[in-house]
């Protein structure tokens, strides 16, 4: 049985006055999620909704813009596959949640979840004309709440634009998805 809910968190009405020029890590605890789900049960469904607060706890947090301002690639202060953002653009860019497909800045990270089933190692993926996620639960029956937040962020960054190799590749873990779900994961242990 198909079983459809849709969660919205919502972002106070604070937003109001918000300026769309350059984010300072103020704005940052303006971070919120609009999540819907597809075919999850309640446990599932509390497991995302604890890493949803894992990943907003994480953004919002200065340890993390420092992170993703910082990060460096074989000596150089980038991110592979980057789409010519410096790391200050993208850690604006994180923040201001403007997804592909729905464009404008609302400081929200915007998903559609579906679980499924596969053997294979793909813990998850989407399509870029769409908003939703699928997530093998193979993985995230077995992932703690900061591993599945870590998954959703990284999903979330396809969202935003960037893309990575399909092949493995020790360039890989340095894109934006791959690099920024890690980092999700790493910080997020501490909220576990």
């Amino acid at each position: 049985m198909m079983k459809s809910l849709i969660l919205i968190l919502s972002i106070s009405s604070a937003l109001a006055g918000v300026s769309s020029s350059t984010v300072s890590s103020g704005k940052a605890d303006l971070f919120n999620a609009n999540i819907s789900f597809v075919d999850f049960n309640a446990t599932q469904e509390e497991k995302v909704l604890k890493a949803i607060e894992i990943i907003k706890k994480v953004v919002r947090s200065s340890e993390f813009k420092e992170k993703v301002i910082q990060f460096t690639y074989k000596g150089q202060r980038r991110f592979i596959n980057n789409n010519g953002f410096s790391n200050d653009e993208i850690y604006q860019i994180l923040l201001e949640g403007s997804e592909e497909l729905s464009p404008g800045i609302d400081y929200e990270m915007d998903l559609e979840l579906e679980l499924y089933f596969s053997r294979r190692s793909t813990v998850g993926y989407t399509y870029p004309d769409e908003l939703k996620v699928w997530m093998n639960t193979k993985y995230f029956n077995a992932y703690n709440a900061a591993q599945v937040a870590g998954n959703i962020f990284h999903e979330w960054t396809h969202k935003l634009g960037f893309e990575h190799s399909y092949r493995y590749s020790k360039m890989r873990e340095a894109s934006v998805p791959y690099a920024l779900g890690y980092l999700i994961e790493e910080l997020g242990k501490k909220y576990l």
